[in-house]
């Protein structure tokens, strides 16, 4: 009976790995075609993957926390369905079931170095000659990307590693292993103690052991977005961003909301504003290449949505060129199944700039960080009235909302954050250019 692999999808077009959350089902139960088998996660979105035909689930190549790369095999289903594939799946040829455990063949020396110029991993080679060779000449041990990675960092040599993937690829659980074998073993002979002046940095393998698990706060979900989170807020720390604060003018689109744009919210009138000013200034449409800006050939404006996980920012693509209804109707329909948990992964990627509304929780005014590579974001306060004095030097109250335009100061200067600014403004005291 064939075994039909059941490999990592590919649920974006930006993924490259996926974690697995939690098998569904156990080795040995009955499957059929669509029943969803296990649940992975790319950063913030869980899905759900479903066996492609019907039989019984043999075998779980990965475990809960692996990090498998799309396209590799985490499980096999045992089929008596035609499989007009027939062997083409399995390892050098063989079939599952004839393919005996690989072989583990001799490591690098502990000093050999593996080469890092790529963390790509081949397909299984056959025979000795076709191993990839370390600069010491030695086969160099097959691991997934962030196998290396943390290998790299924690000071692990992958050669003591032991293997437990698909034929004899290091996992990321294996390093981690490693990692946590290394700090359990015994400390070595007490050397000479050094001053504090002159002590080295402790390695990975010497600090202490993480807190558990069930010491940190929050579920698996709600932690793996706060780690997501972490990663974007990292690279944003490194780009030099300023912002340009402003208070707009609403007082004719106030009155315009109680005729022609009735029913339509703030949020959707400010988001089209800010997305025909960046289709006008292609630069903060952009992104910093090192060289220059590259222009992005769409406006993608991500909406940072507050959900019961964490801040979750799908994109809504050129809204600038949806009628004010539809666009409407787009963002109330995004933001529900959002906070529903029913996402497509596709829609997280594609953001040109970013819209951040604190207004509802009674903000006046914040700074938003920029989420990489996007150039701006567009920060939002509570609409209100707002004292303002008129020509006579009097005091009257005038409908208003203080915003911050964040740039990429690579990407552009403060004189164009005001006048992008200024173009808003524009656009507001024009309720018939959002129309649409």
């Amino acid at each position: 009976m064939p075994r039909v692999p059941l490999t990592m999808p590919k649920m974006s077009m930006t993924m490259e790995f996926g974690t697995i959350v939690e098998w569904l089902v156990d080795e040995g139960a009955e499957v059929h075609q669509g029943d969803a088998v296990l649940v992975v996660t790319t950063d913030k979105v869980d899905m759900d993957v479903e066996a492609m035909t019907d039989g019984v689930l043999v075998q779980k190549l990965a475990t809960d926390g692996d990090e498998v790369p799309v396209g590799e095999p985490i499980g096999y289903i045992e089929s008596e369905t035609d499989d007009l594939l027939g062997d083409l799946f399995a390892p050098g040829g063989d079939t599952p079931e004839e393919a005996g455990p690989p072989e583990v063949g001799t490591g690098p020396e502990p000093d050999a170095v593996a080469p890092a110029e790529s963390d790509e991993v081949a397909p299984a080679p056959t025979g000795d000659a076709l191993q990839p060779e370390s600069e010491a000449g030695h086969p160099r041990p097959r691991a997934v990307p962030l196998a290396r990675k943390l290998a790299q960092e924690a000071g692990i040599d992958l050669a003591t590693v032991t293997p437990t993937g698909p034929t004899g690829t290091i996992r990321a659980r294996d390093v981690r292993a490693a990692i946590e074998a290394a700090a359990a073993a015994p400390a070595p002979a007490a050397a000479p103690v050094q001053p504090v002046e002159a002590a080295q940095p402790a390695t990975a393998a010497q600090a202490p052991a993480a807190p558990a698990t069930g010491e940190l706060l929050g579920d698996a979900k709600t932690r793996r977005m706060r780690v997501a989170t972490a990663k974007a807020l990292e690279a944003s720390a490194l780009i030099p961003q300023f912002t340009a604060y402003r208070t707009l003018d609403l007082s004719r689109l106030a009155v315009a909301r109680k005729a022609s744009l009735s029913g339509v919210s703030w949020t959707t009138i400010l988001v089209r504003a800010y997305a025909m000013t960046l289709r006008e200034y292609p630069a903060l449409n952009g992104y910093w290449v090192g060289t220059g800006v590259q222009p992005n050939g769409h406006v993608g404006v991500a909406l940072a949505v507050d959900t019961p996980v964490g801040l979750l920012a799908p994109v809504l693509r050129d809204p600038d060129k949806l009628s004010i209804r539809a666009l409407n109707d787009a963002i109330k329909a995004l933001a529900a199944s959002v906070k529903g948990g029913q996402i497509d992964p596709d829609s997280l990627s594609g953001g040109t700039g970013t819209v951040s509304n604190l207004g509802k929780f009674g903000i006046d005014r914040f700074n938003a960080l920029l989420t990489p590579p996007q150039a701006t974001a567009l920060s939002l306060g509570a609409v209100g009235p707002r004292p303002v004095f008129d020509a006579e030097a009097s005091v009257r109250a005038r409908i208003g909302c203080d915003v911050g335009l964040t740039i990429d100061h690579r990407v552009a200067d403060g004189a164009d954050a005001a006048r992008a600014l200024q173009t808003v403004q524009d656009i507001l005291d024009d309720p018939f250019l959002l129309l649409g």
